[in-house]
């Protein structure tokens, strides 16, 4: 009986590759009894492939291609004519004609190019995302859909799109120009908000879809739900992808006629290796570092986590400082614009970069492309690891085995686990562990828009045709429909909020004497106490106090007043700059006042608190109404909120790569106006030389990146 293990571990020698016959043809016997393992086996041979004489490299080539890993292929003239036949028909056409498919790849593209709908569970290095574009290159859709989970995706999509550029129009936010043709890269919210204006769909994609199970992420699974069933109902083919799903219910299958695919094709392989954690982890961990080779990846639970880990590391190590000039200069840029004792910036001086969701979005595009770059070569992740990056590396550390203090699932371990390894630059990846890992199980996904249940929010029962409302739910949801209080539209209207949570704003508002009630009657440019009322109630009554304490916010007055500093400041740099300051006589930790910072102007400022004030107002306004009094009109100033003061473009180029600080020197250099449409900066921007405006090579570098994004052509 062959064993496995034993070849596993000849094929980590070195010295294999100096008498290769017998491996090899250990490995041709168990690709003909196992063609999982023989994969696994094959890929590992791979590894050491630059190092075979001719003839075994050819051999090498046709048991790659009897597993079916046929981009792996190398020396295509050296194929036999019926692999090189195999070969070309797995090869991709037109603008996509670069790219050869493995096996399981050709089975999915063949379903979706029949014209079926398909729901894809596959490793993270399947190669899911590649079959998006293949299928669009191909099949000449005139309008796209595109749901992505992360902003940061949707920057990373768009940027994949541009290849389409010359015959769609991109369309990423609501200040873009909608054309004939069209591919719309949005999150679920802004899918929502623009709805209304995207013509006829031809096709959607879920990425993620696993995120259609409600979880407590304040309230986004329910809107990519409420999204799905928009979409759903168009009738479009669609494609929906995501890492290790079980199963789903039958009766999403029977009702969307589609077909739901698992496939465990796998194109790296991974070696899981055990960490001690006494007598001191973090020095296990300096170990691990000063012996592997390649770059790392290292998943931390939290901020507040990496900050602890890069502090303790360099105590434990004398780290060098890098010689690198753009990351001297990126970390210089950083101290300059937040502080100097940011450990993000202190890490980078030593070459090593953290990522996590708080970070600007253009600095956290920067840490991706250093990391991409081979300039930074250890990474400290959150959760931005698996659901808001697509990146990967040769080791993957598992520092944490939490994840919102609660012990890492089968499935997000498995995540995390996908990013070690990557097909053409790393055939074999290491994951290091400091805890077992957790017990396989594969979760079950539902879909509450098509699959209702008792668990399902009522935002989205509310848009169910009555037909698709479970008996069992009926009476709720005839309630919320039969109520008086407030149209059922603004209820629809205003879905990222609970229904409930809008009545009980209304009745509160109801009870209020009259002149208690007048003190809501204040439009456009608010004074402090009108900025207190609005933040008490969309704190005590809207539900906002959890999206709030999400970005920092510990209380309505607190939230409060630190709007109130930023509507006083008006200047976005002032107010980070005075907030910093603040926080850190009263002895918060620059690390946390920082961070702080960026987690009220990224999560509440520029997003929640807008739509709650939205939503406010139009609660506020049909009470007023029904009392005969005036109305009020906080959307003004909800807008200016939003945008930080800011154009409307500024907010878009930051999600391309462009931070704000740059972005003014081009307002202020008039390249652009400041009333432009994004669809007029874009292009202004693309067509110019914009080196000048970059003071050092890491602002030149970060306009250059910025440019090549948006389909400039730079030497």
């Amino acid at each position: 009986m062959i064993n496995i293990s034993a070849i596993r571990e000849k094929l980590k020698s070195e010295t294999w590759t100096k008498d290769p016959f017998v491996i090899l043809s250990e490995i041709a016997n168990v690709c003909s009894s196992s063609i999982d393992l023989g994969r696994d086996l094959v890929i590992r041979a791979l590894e050491g492939q630059d190092f075979l004489d001719q003839e075994y490299r050819n051999i090498l080539n046709d048991l790659t291609m009897q597993v079916g890993l046929y981009p792996y292929v190398s020396d295509l003239e050296e194929l036999s004519l019926r692999n090189a036949l195999m070969h070309a028909a797995h090869r991709a056409d037109g603008v996509m004609g670069e790219y050869v498919l493995h096996r399981s790849q050709a089975r999915v593209l063949n379903w979706l190019m029949s014209g079926a709908s398909v729901i894809l569970s596959a490793p993270t290095s399947f190669g899911k995302s590649l079959l998006i574009d293949i299928i669009i290159s191909a099949k000449r859709f005139d309008n796209v859909v595109l749901i992505v989970p992360t902003l940061a995706l949707v920057e990373e999509t768009r940027r994949r799109m541009s290849r389409f550029v010359d015959e769609y129009s991109i369309v990423t936010s609501s200040n873009q120009k909608i054309a004939d043709k069209n591919i719309f890269v949005l999150t679920q919210e802004r899918y929502l908000s623009l709805e209304n204006d995207i013509p006829k769909i031809d096709f959607f994609v879920i990425d993620e879809f696993y995120k259609l199970s409600i979880s407590s992420d304040g309230g986004r699974s329910t809107l990519l739900n409420q999204a799905f069933l928009r979409l759903s109902n168009t009738g479009a083919q669609f494609y929906m992808l995501g890492p290790s799903i079980k199963s789903i219910p039958a009766i999403v299958k029977e009702k969307l006629n589609c077909k739901f695919l698992i496939e465990d094709f796998q194109t790296v392989a991974v070696e899981l290796h055990f960490l001690r954690k006494k007598p001191n982890k973090d020095e296990a961990l300096a170990n691990l570092l000063d012996e592997i080779d390649g770059q790392t990846m290292i998943y931390c639970q939290s901020p507040a986590s990496t900050r602890k880990l890069i502090k303790s590391y360099l105590d434990i190590r004398e780290v060098e400082m890098t010689q690198d000039g753009e990351l001297l200069e990126a970390a210089r840029w950083t101290s300059e614009n937040y502080h100097d004792e940011w450990l993000v910036s202190v890490a980078l001086r030593h070459g090593i970069g953290i990522h996590h969701g708080r970070l600007p979005r253009a600095l956290g595009r920067f840490m991706i492309r250093a990391f991409e770059e081979g300039k930074i070569k250890i990474l400290l992740c959150t959760s931005t690891l698996i659901e808001g990056v697509n990146t990967s590396a040769k080791n993957v550390v598992v520092y944490d085995s939490k994840l919102n203090r609660r012990s890492l699932d089968f499935f997000t371990f498995s995540n995390i686990k996908g990013r070690s390894g990557r097909m053409f630059r790393h055939f074999m990846g290491n994951i290091f562990v400091f805890d077992a890992p957790p017990e396989e199980e594969l979760p079950f996904v539902d879909m509450p828009a098509i699959n209702p249940g008792e668990n399902t929010p009522s935002s989205l029962l509310i848009n169910l045709s009555e037909m698709d409302v479970p008996p069992t739910l009926r009476e709720k949801v005839d309630s919320l429909l039969r109520q008086k209080l407030l149209p059922v539209e603004l209820l629809k209207q205003h879905s990222g909020i609970e229904p409930e949570y809008l009545l009980d704003t209304a009745k509160a508002l109801i009870s209020l004497e009259v002149k208690d009630l007048e003190r809501y009657v204040w439009a456009s440019r608010p004074v402090y106490d009108d900025i207190k009322l609005t933040s008490d109630l969309i704190w005590t009554q809207l539900g906002g106090a959890a999206a709030a304490r999400q970005s920092s916010m510990r209380s309505a007055s607190m939230m409060t007043f630190w709007i109130w500093r930023l509507y006083s400041s008006r200047n976005v740099p002032l107010f980070r700059r005075e907030m910093i300051i603040s926080q850190i006589e009263r002895n918060t930790s620059p690390d946390e006042a920082v961070e702080n910072v960026l987690a009220f102007l990224r999560g509440w400022a520029s997003f929640n608190y807008p739509k709650y004030l939205a939503a406010l107002n139009d609660v506020v306004n049909h009470v007023l109404q029904l009392k005969g009094l005036s109305g009020c009109n906080y959307l003004p100033f909800a807008m200016i909120i939003e945008h930080l003061f800011q154009p409307s473009s500024f907010s878009a180029l930051e999600e391309y790569g462009l931070p704000t600080e740059i972005s003014e020197k081009l307002l202020n250099g008039r390249v652009f106006n400041r009333d432009d449409s994004l669809d007029v900066v874009v292009n202004n921007l693309r067509n110019r030389k914009l080196d000048r405006f970059g003071d050092g090579i890491f602002e030149k570098r970060v306009i250059e990146d910025f440019q090549r994004g948006i389909g400039a052509k730079i030497s």
